[in-house]
């Protein structure tokens, strides 16, 4: 950054690298050098430009002649919620790896629970399952934890779906993935409530909008 000042370098571009543009573009904003931030696919490498000082060399060409489309950069706290927010979103999704371990345990089994209950994951489905790893084999019993619309409109369907093997070895692939599943439901939590709170200091000093209009439904986030 001295370097830079010292030569009257007062703009810059450079190219996102996973994490490891943060603290370099942090410093060069604080020391008031405006930055330039490009996704890697703004500045393609062309032919013949496969080492690192051609590729600078090329990115400055671009960013000299007003070629390069910035990427933004939020500001103080938001800047935070960003990454809270991108962390949860990680989470949700390796959670969803371990749904589909739970189906292919039950699949192993020959267990059709995911063909009559549209989430595994929703609020019979676990029901169900968690029976099933404490021991409950009958599937009337286990027909009566699901809700009163699947018992009403799919209840054969359920018990014909619950009709399988219950392998003592894939029973503890199925408990696994479920243990792993609410570990991260647990850690999502978390980060909601976080993000709940750092929401609360970014709108302490702004009015209230109140919302008239009604909000669509979702059954899942």
């Amino acid at each position: 950054c001295q370097y830079l000042l010292a030569n009257d370098i007062i703009e810059v571009a450079m190219e996102a690298t996973g994490v490891y543009w943060f603290s370099l573009y942090t410093m060069l904003e604080d020391h008031g050098i405006r930055t330039c931030l490009v996704t890697p696919r703004e500045v393609q490498q062309v032919r013949g430009r496969k080492t690192d000082v051609r590729d600078c060399q090329w990115i400055q060409q671009l960013f000299s002649a007003g070629l390069l489309r910035e990427s933004i950069i939020p500001e103080g706290l938001l800047k935070e919620l960003r990454f809270l927010v991108r962390e949860r979103l990680d989470y949700i999704r390796t959670s969803s790896v371990f749904v589909n371990k739970m189906q292919r345990s039950l699949e192993l089994m020959n267990i059709k629970l995911a063909n009559v209950i549209d989430q595994i994951q929703g609020a019979s489905g676990l029901k169900v399952i968690r029976a099933i790893l404490g021991g409950e084999r009958d599937a009337e019993a286990l027909l009566s934890l699901c809700h009163a619309s699947i018992r009403r409109n799919k209840g054969e369907d359920v018990k014909k779906a619950l009709e399988g093997n219950y392998n003592p070895t894939y029973l503890k692939m199925l408990q696994s993935s479920m243990d792993m599943w609410e570990s991260f439901q647990l850690q999502i939590r978390k980060m909601e409530e976080e993000i709940e709170q750092l929401l609360d200091r970014i709108n302490e000093d702004t009015s209230c909008i109140e919302v008239t209009s009604k909000s669509r439904p979702t059954r899942h986030h």
